[in-house]
């Protein structure tokens, strides 16, 4: 896009400022700490413990410092015996690619040839002399990197998948709107629904992915301690609500998708009957469900207002009355009121908040 934003541009600047005192601070240390004339590799390994969340920097580092030892390693033995002749390299980058494939590397796992082959070339049969030094430098760069990151504007994305949350509360709610008319048979109630059905998966793949990025930034994250949430490598799993709010919408936009799968298969076949599958006021009592489901959702994550839980059990007993008595049909096809009865119920009884006054009174 051509503009991202100004948050966007502010995390940017965030992690630029973050690269380039880790790189500094590295090379500063293993220059005039440690000792090294050209510690070139400890600001290049620095750069790799600053990524935009506290726990994929950890796991990148490790997997390049595995990277960097692995290559070492089949270097040292092949500059010992070849050196860096043709067949030296031939070998090294066989071995390299092959124990590159290991999974656990990662994107990392390019650098054990690139490792294994820089070793060679500048080492050559002084490989251990030129090795060792630069162990050195990339230990130096991995942990200044990792502290830097942790302690420097470490980020918390937790209002995104807030945020998030609520955009597919709302599409949820336009969404069942939709299938409220589509069920009262309005003019353009199938194309709305279809229409709102389409940006409510949509959003629904952005609130994960959003998700996901929050619960990651609160691993090992020292600003969710600050934020009311344990400082632990596997994060506040259970305590940060989006998540759970988010399913319990995937859960009702799963029922409302089936109660738009169940109504267009009665209707396709209905089209040649003599009576319609559903009567055109059970259809109309069942829009007004519908639509109060929508107002409940709209006070989600909140709970829901006893007026609308209230409306939405009158409608519902009122409708499922004809099928409560001894011989009528199960679910499903054979009685499509009912079945459509029982996703409504399923749908009401995921949305209502179980502590309120409105379930206890149902």
């Amino acid at each position: 896009m051509p503009f991202a934003g100004r948050r966007y541009w502010e995390e940017r600047a965030r992690l630029a400022v973050k690269s380039v005192v880790a790189a500094v601070v590295a090379w500063l240390i293993a220059k005039y700490l440690v000792g090294h004339p050209q510690p070139y590799f400890a600001p290049l390994a620095a750069l790799l413990g600053v990524y935009p969340t506290v726990v994929r920097s950890v796991r990148e580092s490790v997997a390049y410092a595995a990277g960097f030892v692995i290559g070492a390693g089949l270097a040292i033995p092949v500059g010992l015996l070849l050196g860096p002749t043709t067949l030296g390299i031939a070998v090294v980058l066989a071995l390299a690619m092959l124990a590159s494939g290991w999974r656990r590397l990662g994107d990392q796992a390019s650098q054990v040839a690139f490792t294994a082959l820089f070793a060679l070339l500048l080492g050559g049969h002084q490989v251990v002399d030129y090795t060792l030094p630069r162990l050195g430098d990339v230990a130096i760069g991995l942990a200044v990197g990792l502290i830097v990151n942790a302690a420097l504007f470490p980020p918390l994305y937790l209002r995104r998948g807030e945020y998030a949350v609520r955009e597919v509360r709302d599409a949820l709610a336009d969404a069942l709107d939709a299938l409220a008319d589509e069920v009262a048979e309005s003019e353009d109630g199938r194309s709305l629904w279809e229409e709102r059905e389409s940006r409510l998966a949509r959003v629904q793949d952005e609130a994960r992915y959003a998700l996901e990025r929050g619960e990651e930034t609160l691993r090992a994250n020292p600003r969710a301690k600050l934020s009311g949430y344990p400082l632990r490598w596997q994060g506040a799993l259970g305590r940060w609500p989006p998540p759970r709010q988010m399913n319990t919408l995937d859960h009702a936009a799963a029922y409302a998708r089936s109660i738009a799968g169940t109504l267009r298969q009665l209707d396709g076949d209905g089209e040649d009957a003599d009576e319609p599958a559903l009567s055109t006021g059970f259809r109309d009592a069942y829009a007004g469900l519908l639509r109060t489901f929508g107002s409940i959702v709209r006070d989600l994550p909140a709970t829901p207002a006893d007026e609308a839980c209230e409306e939405a059990e009158r409608i519902q007993r009122e409708l499922e009355k004809p099928h409560l008595g001894p011989g009528t049909d199960p679910p499903g096809l054979w009685d499509p009121q009912k079945e459509v009865l029982r996703l409504s119920r399923l749908l009401l009884d995921g949305v209502r908040n179980p502590g309120s006054d409105c379930r206890q009174n149902c």
